[in-house]
Order: structure tokens, then C-alpha cells, then sequence
């Protein structure tokens, strides 16, 4: 009897465990969030001709569906995930998963690059007043004589400095000078000091090639300087700015015209030369007038595109007190809003430039 009563015992434990386990089930919540997007991504959104791409796709939950996704290229199914684009134009990715659709991703392929002879740009913000300038202008001086392919800027700054350019505070201001002497490598880094014993940072930019060249024509009738310059572009550049200066060389302290300066003779702290203040010290290189905006004017967009040529005419009146056979053009080219130039070009008057690869 007592066993028997055990077993109804046991037989009914289990029943009421198990309907207890069900009601528990029952009120169980499933927190396994559900898949209902997936995102694409492509390694580059710009290319040129050749060049091979990677597409990814994540689920709105960010795990990784790329091994189980379709890739579509154009409405064109791909093998794998990766896609070489061989022609120009611009292109449609998108992914699917499961019965999910990604959005759509533009790739613009581009035709091969046009590669030109690169030069370089060194910018000197200098003073007659300061001593510690000559430092520089000696590098530069070591500088021509390794390399004719480095364009000078000398931007004067002081009241007192007959040289002093107009605008130098804008300039200043837009390039973080704090201090004198300071040198920058086509506006993108600062030579280091000492400049002298760093030449190799300017002509290292030497080996590479840029894909924009300028030229420079040039005439003179009387005082009327007619300057033309033209921009081949070997990229499909979204937006570019082209800048024009005036330079004029082999300025000395006898040179000076007008009121008396108080520093119209070169201070020298360094041992680069000989005497503090040197007497008729040259000076080369000096931004005299922006023709065009200090960063460059916009180049409109229907101009733009591989291997095309821009051309534009400006007209400068040259003041009396500058000598005409000293003056010089400096044109240079920049990317959008970037301040860093991509390429840059110097001229003599009534020089007619080609196109140098």
C-alpha cells in the first residue's frame, strides 16, 4: 500500500512540475532582435580604370552578412564580393540578403591619371627687420643651386620693411604664422629649421608627379604686363583653384623709392653672413601683387575634366618704381578648399611656356 502510494506521489510531482514548466514557458519573452535592413559598403567611392573594389554588407543588428550576400553591379549579379571596374563611367552597387535589398552605392571610375613634371612651391614670410631670416634665405640660395624647379615666394611683413606685401596678415592669419622666420613646402608643411641643413624636404618633392600643369605666356606693351596662363588637367578633378602672382627680383637697399625706411638694410643674426645690418643685400622673389584671390579664383566646373585645358588672360599694369627686366609671374594650382598646392609654375615676362611631362 505504501508503495503504491509513493508512486501516485511521484506521478503527480511530475505532473504539476510539468505543468509549471509550461506556464514558465509560456511567459517566456524572445529578445532576438529581428533582421530587417542591411547596410553596403564600398571601399572606395572614386577610382580609376583598373582598380579593383571591395564591398562589404552589415544587418541592422551589425553583424557581418558579406560571405552570404549578393553583390549587383548595374543590376548585374557579381561572383564574390570584390569587383574590377575596366571602363569609365559611373556605376550602381547594391546587395541583397535573403529577401532584403541594401541601398545604392555610386562608383565613379575615372581614366587613367596624366602624370606631368611636379614642381614645387617654397613660400618665405621674411622682413628686412628680422635678423634670423637670413637663415632662409640662404637655404633658399643652396636650394637654386641644387634644382631650377623650385618656385620662391618672399612675403614681407613689417611697418617698417619697404618690401612688405599688402595682404600679409591675411596670409599670416590663413597659414598659422606665428613667428619669423617661417618657410612652407607647397603650403602643406613647414621646412624645418634649420632650413640650410634641410634642403632635401623641398627637393623630395621633386620625385613625384602631379596630375595638372600650368604654363605661362606672357607680353609687354609699355607698362601693360598681358599674362595668359593655362591648366591642362590629367584627373577629373571636382573642383580647382588657380592663383597668379607678381614677383620681382634683385631688389637692393638702393632700389628703395618713396619715404625713408627704418629698416630699409637687411638685419643678420646668423652666421650665414657677414654683418648686422648687411649693406645692399639682394633681394629676390618678393610677392609684389595678387593678381588673383590669395588662395586662387574658383575654376567653373563645366571647365573641368580629364584632359582638358583651362585658359585664362589677366591684365597688370606694372608700377613705376618696379624694374620691368626683374619682373616675374608665379601661377600655381590648388584642390577645392585645400590650401596645399598641386602644382606651380614660374615665368619671366615674354616667356612662352609649354606643357612639361
Amino acid at each position: 500500500m505504501k508503495i503504491l502510494f509513493n508512486k501516485i506521489f511521484l506521478l503527480s510531482l511530475l505532473i504539476l512540475v510539468g505543468c509549471s514548466k509550461s506556464e514558465d514557458d509560456s511567459n517566456v519573452v524572445d529578445n532576438t532582435p529581428s533582421i530587417n535592413s542591411i547596410q553596403v559598403s564600398v571601399s572606395s567611392a572614386e577610382v580609376t580604370v583598373g582598380t579593383t573594389i571591395l564591398f562589404t554588407v552589415f544587418d541592422n543588428t551589425g553583424k557581418n552578412r558579406t560571405s552570404e550576400a549578393k553583390f549587383y553591379v548595374d543590376g548585374t549579379e557579381i561572383s564574390g564580393s570584390s569587383y574590377t571596374f575596366n571602363d569609365v563611367g559611373t556605376y550602381e552597387v547594391y546587395a541583397k540578403y535573403q529577401n532584403l535589398k541594401s541601398q545604392t552605392e555610386n562608383v565613379v571610375v575615372n581614366p587613367t591619371p596624366i602624370e606631368y613634371k611636379q614642381y614645387v612651391m617654397v613660400e618665405d614670410y621674411t622682413g628686412t627687420w628680422c635678423g634670423y631670416c637670413t637663415r632662409v634665405s640662404y637655404a633658399i640660395e643652396q636650394l637654386k643651386k641644387e634644382t631650377n624647379d623650385a618656385v620662391v615666394v618672399a612675403i614681407h611683413q613689417g611697418s617698417y620693411d619697404p618690401l612688405a606685401f599688402g595682404q600679409v596678415s591675411t596670409m599670416m592669419s590663413t597659414f598659422g604664422v606665428t613667428g619669423f622666420p617661417t618657410a612652407f613646402i607647397d603650403r602643406k608643411s613647414r621646412w624645418t629649421p634649420p632650413e640650410p641643413s634641410n634642403i632635401a624636404e623641398v627637393t623630395g618633392k621633386l620625385t613625384g608627379k602631379s596630375y595638372a600643369a600650368l604654363a605661362i605666356d606672357s607680353s609687354l606693351d609699355g607698362d601693360m604686363l598681358t599674362i595668359k596662363v593655362k591648366l591642362k588637367m590629367g584627373y577629373n578633378y571636382s573642383a580647382l583653384k588657380l592663383g597668379l602672382y607678381i614677383l620681382e627680383d634683385g631688389i637692393t637697399q638702393e632700389g628703395w623709392r618713396g619715404r625713408a625706411y627704418r629698416e630699409e638694410k637687411q638685419r643678420n643674426w646668423t652666421s650665414y653672413y657677414q654683418g648686422d645690418p648687411i649693406d645692399n643685400f639682394v633681394h629676390h622673389d618678393v610677392l609684389r601683387k595678387s593678381i588673383t584671390g590669395l588662395l586662387g579664383d574658383q575654376i567653373p566646373s563645366d571647365k573641368l575634366g580629364h584632359d582638358k585645358v583651362f585658359e585664362k588672360e589677366f591684365q597688370y599694369v606694372i608700377p613705376s618704381e618696379f624694374k620691368k627686366e626683374n619682373v616675374k609671374m608665379v601661377a600655381f594650382v590648388t584642390e577645392a578648399s585645400k590650401k596645399e598646392t598641386i602644382n606651380v609654375r614660374v615665368s619671366k615676362i615674354g616667356e612662352s611656356q609649354d606643357f612639361e611631362k
